[in-house]
């Protein structure tokens, strides 16, 4: 069973994001029967979330002294919430539902991709200069690369494949022999090392 995570950061919530979530959090606390005695306690947190509202208000209309204050401000409330989150996480008794119910939000359970999916829409085309030639697929769901091969036809079990990797789901082979037919596939790369290959697709290079 996976462990209950609170997320604890807020530094990427905007000044006002970061007053109304602390707002919430102290009203889903207020008389909460699972967490009868929150640490820090909710009227720590509801004085450092004042303070930072009047400094919040005074930095509309103020200079850099003013805003200074209000992400000193902003920094103490942050601090007073992360230590609620982990009181909240240590309380929970590792269940979604009563974790969630102290207006926190919680972590997403990663779940292993596992082996990636055959490509789509693959294609091979004519490059843009002689020699060359462009493959594409549509994206694949949990790679974070992609391997794309060539060999000389005609394509047999023997065949020697070249591969060439890209970050991309397009990808342009150059100094092949104009006139000469090749077999193309590609397979997208992810945390499993199975690799799933499209179709063999040829193609002349003009």
């Amino acid at each position: 069973m996976a462990t209950v995570k609170v997320i604890i950061s807020f530094a990427k919530l905007r000044d006002d994001d970061l007053d109304t979530k602390s707002q919430v959090i102290i009203e889903s606390l207020t008389n909460n029967p699972n967490f009868l005695s929150p640490q820090p306690s909710l009227a720590d947190i509801a004085s450092a979330r004042t303070a930072y509202i009047n400094a919040l208000t005074a930095n509309e209309m103020g200079g850099k002294q003013e805003t200074l204050v209000k992400n000193q401000a902003r920094k103490v409330l942050e601090a007073q919430l992360k230590l609620l989150g982990l009181y909240v996480e240590a309380n929970c008794k590792n269940d979604e539902v009563i974790a969630q119910s102290s207006g926190f939000d919680i972590q997403k359970n990663r779940v292993p991709v596992g082996i990636l999916s055959k490509p789509t829409n693959f294609k091979v085309e004519n490059g843009p200069v002689s020699g060359s030639l462009t493959a594409s697929c549509n994206k694949i769901d949990g790679a974070n690369s992609y391997v794309f091969e060539y060999t000389k036809a005609p394509v047999t079990e023997e065949s020697v494949w070249k591969p060439e990797y890209s970050s991309a789901k397009t990808h342009l082979f150059n100094g092949l022999i104009a006139g000469t037919q090749y077999g193309i596939r590609m397979a997208g790369i992810g945390t499993d090392p199975l690799l799933v290959y499209s179709d063999v697709l040829l193609r002349y290079v003009q």
